[in-house]
């Protein structure tokens, strides 16, 4: 995609690098933005418009994590697709699943898609799968920070000294306070496998580094995994 102002501050990820950070396949991913043969995508992407485009926006990566999430709990498409559209509606926002509100609200939201799905209908009454949704939602949203109600910045779970945060380097995980992207720690750590020399030049402690090095190797490790589940 041509690179233009229209990127500033909204994040910027292909397929696979999107599949990578949400432990999902580039294949998923198309899926879901942009459809796949007669089915349509579960949302309008935000680059969508733009011709030829693949790529995903930190608002539509903040919101595939709940869809892998879901569909991890075998919440099918259809009844995902049914909460996007009723949250929308709910909300008046692009990205429901990326909101604040859907945190508090998503619960009850995804119980009626579901319900509308056929899928679960015994929950109707006294709903007990509430928890269970409940839960889905806070483990994919409890590491982001949200400003007017939207996700803004993520800031992986586990992983203290690293942030996304679509407002730098397009949306790359970096050390937040160097600003040097994990990915470029990792490949110089892969050519020169001296943490102490990467420390030098870079001028960052070793023990932020390391860190930067564990969490590219656990992407790494989840997607590979992702792609053994996935194989027939």
């Amino acid at each position: 995609m041509p690179l233009d102002v229209t990127v500033l501050g909204e994040g910027i990820y292909t397929p696979r690098e999107a599949a990578r950070l949400i432990g999902s396949r580039p294949q998923d991913i198309l899926r879901w933005t942009r459809g796949s043969g007669a089915t349509s995508p579960l949302w309008q992407a935000h680059y969508q418009a733009i011709e030829d485009a693949t790529e995903i926006s930190f608002s539509d990566l903040v919101e595939l994590r709940i869809v892998k999430a879901l569909r991890r709990a075998n919440i099918s498409l259809q009844a995902i697709r049914f909460a996007i559209s009723h949250a929308k509606k709910l909300f008046g926002v692009d990205h429901p699943l990326a909101s604040l509100q859907f945190k508090t609200d998503g619960a009850e939201i995804l119980i009626d898609a579901v319900e509308e799905d056929g899928e679960l209908m015994s929950l109707s009454r006294r709903r007990p799968g509430q928890k269970v949704f409940a839960k889905i939602i806070d483990q994919s949203l409890n590491d982001l920070e949200f400003e007017n109600g939207q996700a803004v910045l993520w800031r992986p779970y586990r992983w203290k000294a690293i942030v996304i945060d679509p407002k730098r380097l397009f949306g790359a995980p970096i050390l937040e306070d160097y600003g040097v992207s994990t990915s470029t720690l990792y490949e110089e750590f892969q050519v020169f496998q001296d943490i102490g020399y990467l420390s030098k030049i870079y001028e960052i402690p070793k023990k932020s580094i390391q860190a930067a090095i564990f969490y590219e190797r656990t992407l790494d490790e989840v997607m590979a995994q992702a792609a053994i589940e996935s194989t027939p």
